[in-house]
């Protein structure tokens, strides 16, 4: 297995918006891998919250990668700059994950979504106008209510779209393999697709 670095940002005041922080983070971590020359490692990079509770995804994000000029660069955005000088985040430098750390995975739910009435709204109006293309009689099912494991929404704000959605994200752990390099655009595992997971690392 090839080495994988990290580096972690800790938000510096004590009541932060921990979400709304972690929101703008992975907003800028998905810019700079959207940019052209960043594509090819655009599901390279993956996101830990090691002070993750029952409360909050934490005061600490980190994130996690094989590629050790990615993590520079990343490290260097402007609004993570802004916020080191402004006092606002504590960013430590890019290091080695080191071979005992623990594994974890932290996955974006989107099943999460649909429990929503917001969701629900949109899927029964196109199925209405499915139905009334095919000239069907359209009845609504009743829609169960699924209860989910511990789960904390995450604001985001698309810079291509302008759009601003919520990230519903879990966290499995202990998890028994290492997946390398294999997150979404967002950093993190998904039900389905993505599987990657990243260290357990506090700072």
């Amino acid at each position: 297995m090839e080495s994988r670095y990290y580096f972690s940002i800790r938000y510096i005041p004590e009541r932060a918006d921990n979400e709304l922080l972690a929101g703008r983070c992975i907003s800028n971590m998905h810019g700079f891998l959207s940019h052209e020359r960043n594509k090819p490692f655009k599901n390279s990079v993956g996101i830990c919250f090691p002070l993750w509770n029952e409360q909050t995804v934490g005061s600490v994000i980190t994130f996690v990668s094989t590629n050790e000029n990615i993590l520079t660069g990343l490290s260097y955005q402007p609004y993570f700059s802004t916020m080191m000088n402004e006092n606002l985040f504590e960013i430590s430098d890019i290091k080695v994950v080191p071979d005992e750390a623990e594994e974890i995975r932290f996955v974006f739910n989107k099943t999460i979504q649909k429990i929503f009435n917001g969701s629900k709204k949109r899927r029964i109006k196109r199925a209405m106008k499915r139905a009334e293309q095919f000239g069907h009689a359209f009845t609504p099912l009743s829609v169960e209510e699924r209860e989910f494991e511990l789960f904390h929404e995450i604001p985001i704000s698309s810079q291509s779209s302008g759009h601003d959605f919520v990230l519903h994200v879990q966290r499995q752990y202990p998890v028994e393999d290492v997946v390398e390099m294999h997150f979404n655009g967002y950093g993190f595992a998904s039900n389905q697709q993505w599987q990657g997971t990243v260290p357990l690392i506090t700072f």
